[in-house]
Formats: structure tokens, sequence, C-alpha cells
């Protein structure tokens, strides 16, 4: 796995600090801790972490209280998301296509990426049809090429929670779409990335492949 120098990390304003933002490493009691909420309720605590993004945040013994929740990544550090469709078996089963043996690859922009809690803006041209799904974001932590599976997670740094939005009329209405689903262009609009709040990273998480995945809407 690619090294960190923190378990978590979040993007944050503090209570009472200038207003400027900075990483810290949430005070949690256990794995389990909602850390949206402490931040919602006004008693999320961390440890400020030195240094200018993720990959050289340091965890100092400074504590703040979070006055804002952000997002743990910045639209301008992302150059590009990478995204696998139908990756899900059962939601495969549930649209009745066979499984795919090569994965379906799309990409979303960084300006794409939005902020924990964030305003989504819908575009003019894909008001009817705005849809969600929740993800697994795996935070890359190295460059990498032409990588052997069995090498494959040496190169991870961390995971987050995602939310892949997206205009299904756009994805899938032969007027818009074409004869064949159209993903980059339905997918890409501004925000329609949502990331966090929280990076966690690998030497935490421990086994990717056995986690729990809920998403929750309108508290439903």
């Amino acid at each position: 796995m690619s090294n960190v120098a923190w378990t978590r990390l979040v993007r944050f304003v503090a209570a009472d600090g200038d207003g400027s933002v900075q990483y810290g490493e949430p005070i949690v009691e256990g794995p389990s801790t909602d850390i949206a909420k402490l931040a919602r309720d006004g008693k999320l605590e961390v440890h400020v972490c030195s240094g200018e993004d993720v990959f050289s945040a340091k965890t100092t013994s400074e504590k703040r209280l979070v006055k804002k929740l952000l997002g743990p990544l910045r639209p301008e550090e992302v150059p590009i998301v990478r995204c696998i469709g139908l990756n899900y078996k059962s939601h495969i089963l549930e649209t009745g296509r066979p499984l795919p043996t090569c994965p379906t690859v799309f990409t979303k922009p960084g300006p794409s990426v939005a902020d924990h809690e964030e305003d989504i803006p819908i575009p003019k041209l894909a008001q009817e049809q705005c849809d969600y799904e929740g993800e697994l974001t795996i935070l890359i932590g190295k460059d990498a090429k032409n990588v052997s599976e069995a090498d494959a997670l040496e190169y991870v740094a961390a995971y987050t929670a995602g939310n892949d939005i997206s205009a299904r009329d756009w994805q899938r209405e032969p007027g818009k779409a074409g004869p064949v689903p159209q993903w980059t262009f339905s997918k890409s609009f501004d925000k329609y990335a949502p990331l966090g709040p929280c990076l966690v990273a690998c030497h935490l998480l421990g086994d990717a492949d056995n986690l729990p995945l809920k998403t929750v809407v309108n508290g439903e």
C-alpha cells in the first residue's frame, strides 16, 4: 500500500480560526463514529495536520474544533476521476445484463468534484432524471502503469465515500445518448462527484472487499 502519515484525514474550517482551510485527523471513539454528524452538531475535534496536501499531511498535537467540514480533496488537485461502471453484481443482475468480462470505464473531470454537503447545481439541459449512486472511492497514492492485479493495492493510499451523480436521460435515451449508453457526458457535470467527508488510510481500513456500503437519501 502507498503509505500516508495519518489514519483518517479531513479538510475543515476551525471554529476559532481565521477562516482558512486546514487538514486534520478526526478524534473519534471508534470505526463506527459518524464524523459528519459530529460536525453538524458542532462536536467534531481534530488534531491539526501540517502539510499542503493529503500526501504531505502529518498529524500534530494541536487540537481544533471544526466549524465547517469540507470534502477531503480540492477539485484542483484531482486531475481525473476514473470510474468503473457495473461494478456491483447485484446491480448488474437487476438490469438484466450479462456479467462483463472486462470492466466498463468512464471518467469525470476535476471540476466534477464537490465538497461534503455542498449544493449540486443541476444543469438546465438535465433537469428531468438526476440520479445518485453511493460508491467506494479509491485515492491512488503514486504513479502507476502496467500494474498487475497482484500488485494493485500497493498503489492505493486511502479510501473515502463518493456519490456518482448521473443524468439518466443523457445516459440512456436514444434521442440524447445515441444507440448505446453514453457514460461520460451524463455523469461529468460540475459537482457531479461529491466526495468524503473523510479519507481513511489503507493500513487502518484493511480489506476493502468486505465493506458494507449504504446509501441514504432523505433518511431512507
